[in-house]
């Protein structure tokens, strides 16, 4: 009788922490049509918006579904036209799967739960201009200055 008790609460200690597990995707992105099914119904998915791996999402044609997963720290891009579990997008798309730093998941975590419009890194990264220069171009060039001496001086 104790093996079967201890069983049980084996399985229910798993369910509890498999449950804990699918609460942590925050949706990031939404772009095109993108709904999440419930039974027979569906609703638009929006930004942070919580979704575990079992919820049906159905992508319409060129939609894409960007998730950030807290516990894992990765973010996903999702882009598979058709109704599917979001566990099966995943595990079908994990070459768009991207590692998140320490620092970068929770910069992404204040853009989800601040105020404002969400931006990614590239759109930052876009909006800075870097400038090169050669030596020839600074100011303080050790090089002496090239005074042209061919210059026709004779009037016209």
């Amino acid at each position: 009788m104790k093996h079967y008790s201890f069983i049980l609460l084996l399985l229910l200690v798993g369910t509890f922490f498999s449950n804990l597990r699918a609460q942590d995707l925050v949706v990031y992105s939404v772009t095109g049509t993108v709904k999440l099914m419930k039974g027979r119904t569906s609703s638009n998915i929006t930004i942070r918006q919580k979704l575990n791996r079992e919820s049906i999402v159905n992508l319409g044609a060129g939609a894409k579904l960007v998730l950030i997963d807290q516990t894992e720290k990765k973010q996903y891009t999702l882009s598979s036209t058709g109704t599917f579990s979001i566990g099966k997008l995943i595990a079908s798309s994990q070459s768009s799967a991207k590692s998140l730093s320490d620092m970068y998941l929770s910069y992404l975590m204040k853009q989800i739960n601040g105020k404002g419009v969400l931006t990614s890194k590239t759109a930052i990264d876009d909006t800075y201009a870097s400038i090169e220069r050669d030596t020839n171009d600074s100011l303080f060039s050790e090089a002496e200055p090239q005074i042209d001496t061919n210059i026709n001086t004779t009037p016209q």
